[in-house]
């Protein structure tokens, strides 16, 4: 028996007999915590001695296991040291020493482009959306910086030009490194060494040639509205050639009007400062076209001086294209092409939020926007320019558009169709024309509440859907009803109600039950037809873009598969595989509140969720843990993916966040 052991049992006072019946049975420490108290009993029968043994057994064999491990460490180390080496452990073999086998012969490297600002005087990152971004490759590393300009330049400027069609051969390049100082002689690995960093980033760095800036100077217009001076509101830092002119002050617009599909390349930036944009209008004029006031508005200074004509206006951000040959504007503002074929100029138009209607129908009067690629900027009512953009902002801008159009210009209730009024010209109405071709050819965006059959006229000037049922679902819910119930039964509608909804819509004839159908038919002819027969004549030459693209029966199928039911938007929901317990009950909890919502909610939640009102491409789910403070959906309509927190405890819970959202007057795009 251990020493420690049997000082111990001395203590306890037990009896020399069972301290040597104990070791007659070869009873150590080892063997006392592994035996059962009835075992025990038999050699100490007080229970608080056997306890105790118990107890002291363990502690003693804890201490000699923490013991032994310290010891195990301490030799490790003894002997680690002993090699000479610290920093290759012993048992390593000293084959791997020097293998140049496994050395790599590439490296990565992350490569980016820098532009420079002549305005500012400084180099700025040109973001992935204008081309740029930053890009990872894998290089050998003995290539020289040299070799990564090339790369770089053939990178960005394929086939000699940018995304935004920047010349190549118009700048003077070089890369930088915002680490070490770089030389074209020296190679990737020789700037890994100076760097010491984990991954190397370089620049391709761009400035415009002295030569290319003077042409353009004399060329182009830049507009710079400075609202700091009370007494000049305008300046007009250059004045084009023949070949361009600059109005302020226009009286029918208030937003900037572009032509961007004839020679723009004189145009290669037109920056306007300041967010609370004020001049009644900058419209750029070249040869192509411009209908525009005379500049004899304009005071001998160029300047306006009073702050009445300073509005918050819509404006063309950036403009930027390539140089295109000579063209001629045939017919019904249709470009007609000569010599070779025309490349689409990018313009970006900043709309005010809530605003989009007359903004929109503003800048869309050039014919030329048919044949541009237009990309949208939105302006909170403070005056900030929403981060967001890209093609969800774009939607989001087009939804807007049509929501106030359908509440400003059109009749009916579940369809609406234009009506006439006196501040929509020929040159409005084309204009909202232009803004349905855009947006059907950059998002297939499609105003399915405007009556089929007016659409019909519109894109192939004649009518095959039914004009009874079109009519239906034109008239009020209660005219509606008085209407089904006289074609399903004749004689036992109230004939005062009939005749009042008849009289309501100038019908001149007494139905009966043989002529009911046709003189709905009638009326709905004359109110979906001949009453908006104007704006069809004003739409029908700029639609037959769409209609090239859209026979009747894609019309139909279109209509059909973008109007939104509470079944199909469930079934465009993409949930994770693999689903937790939490997630997997938010996920029941959504699918619940899109089968109670009604069809407003349900197009503010697609709308919320993809930036346009209409069923266009599945809904990606991610879950995110967030606290209950930041707990709140997110989406990115470019994307369309809805971020949703798995916090929510009830589906009350969910139910009450989405309606706060949904019925929020303003959304903010603030993400890039």
């Amino acid at each position: 028996m251990d020493a420690s052991l049997k000082e111990f049992l001395i203590k306890r006072n037990i009896g020399e007999d069972v301290i040597q019946k104990l070791e007659d049975e070869n009873i150590d420490k080892t063997v006392i915590p592994m035996m059962t108290d009835s075992d025990l009993a038999k050699y100490i029968p007080k229970a608080g001695d056997r306890i105790s043994t118990v107890a002291f057994c363990r502690q003693v064999s804890t201490s000699n296991q923490s013991q032994s491990r310290k010891d195990t460490i301490l030799s490790r180390l003894r002997h680690r040291l002993s090699s000479g080496d610290d920093s290759i452990p012993a048992k390593k073999s000293s084959s791997w020493i020097g293998n140049s086998n496994a050395k790599k012969t590439q490296r990565r490297i992350e490569l980016g482009w820098m532009d420079f600002d002549e305005k500012e005087q400084r180099y700025k990152q040109v973001k992935a959306i204008n081309g740029g971004g930053t890009r990872h490759l894998s290089l050998d590393k003995n290539k020289t910086v040299k070799d990564v300009k090339d790369d770089a330049e053939i990178l960005f400027f394929p086939n000699g030009y940018s995304k935004k069609q920047k010349k190549l051969s118009h700048y003077t390049t070089d890369i930088e490194c915002s680490q070490v100082h770089v030389e074209m002689s020296k190679t990737i690995e020789q700037l890994y060494s100076e760097s010491k960093v984990r991954i190397l980033r370089l620049y391709l760095c761009t400035k415009m040639k002295p030569e290319e800036q003077s042409s353009d100077e004399d060329e182009a217009v830049t507009a710079v509205i400075d609202l700091n001076d009370s007494e000049t509101e305008n300046v007009i830092n250059s004045v084009s050639s023949v070949d361009s002119e600059i109005t302020l002050g226009a009286s029918e617009s208030e937003t900037v009007q572009m032509d961007d599909t004839l020679p723009w390349d004189h145009f290669e930036h037109q920056i306007i400062e300041e967010p609370f944009l004020a001049p009644e209008t900058v419209i750029i004029v070249t040869e192509s076209g411009f209908e525009v006031p005379p500049l004899d508005e304009l005071n001998p200074d160029g300047l306006i001086s009073t702050r009445e004509n300073f509005l918050t206006s819509p404006v063309i951000d950036e403009i930027q294209s390539v140089s295109t040959p000579e063209t001629l504007l045939g017919d019904n503002g249709v470009p007609a092409q000569i010599g070779h074929e025309l490349q689409p100029s990018v313009a970006t138009l900043i709309v005010r939020r809530g605003q989009c209607l007359t903004d929109l129908i503003s800048a869309f009067k050039n014919p030329d926007v048919i044949n541009t690629e237009v990309h949208i900027k939105m302006r909170l009512p403070n005056g900030d320019l929403e981060e967001g953009e890209g093609i969800g902002v774009f939607r989001d801008c087009l939804t807007e558009f049509w929501t106030d159009f359908y509440d400003s210009c059109t009749l009916g209730v579940d369809v609406k169709v234009p009506f006439i009024r006196h501040d929509y010209q020929y040159e409005e109405w084309q204009a909202v024309a232009r803004v349905f071709v855009v947006g059907w050819k950059q998002a297939s965006y499609l105003p399915v509440k405007l009556a089929t059959p007016f659409l019909e006229e519109v894109l192939y000037g004649t009518t095959t859907s039914s004009l009874k049922d079109s009519l239906l679902l034109y008239v009020s819910e209660q005219e509606r009803a008085v209407l089904m119930s006289a074609l399903k039964d004749f004689d036992s509608v109230d004939s005062d109600e009939l005749f009042d909804v008849l009289d309501a819509h100038e019908c001149k004839q007494v139905p009966n039950k043989d002529t009911l159908i046709p003189l709905l038919a009638q009326i709905g002819h004359k109110a979906i037809i001949q009453a908006p027969m104007y704006v069809i004549e004003c739409w029908r030459p700029i639609m037959v873009h769409v209609a090239s693209m859209l026979p009747p029966d894609g019309l139909h199928q279109a209509i059909k598969q973008k109007k939104p039911t509470a079944k199909i938007v469930k079934e465009l929901l993409h949930f994770p595989d693999d689903m937790t317990a939490a997630q997997a009950a938010v996920a029941r909890y959504l699918k619940k509140y899109i089968g109670e919502i009604d069809l407003n909610t349900l197009q503010l939640f697609l709308r919320f969720c993809t930036g346009s009102d209409l069923m266009d491409r599945p809904i990606t789910i991610e879950f995110v843990e967030t606290s209950d403070f930041l707990r709140r959906p997110q989406t990115h309509t470019c994307g369309c993916i809805l971020k949703l927190p798995v916090g929510y405890h009830s589906y009350p819970d969910l139910r009450s966040e989405f309606n706060k959202i949904l019925t929020s007057s303003v959304w903010a795009m603030d993400i890039i």
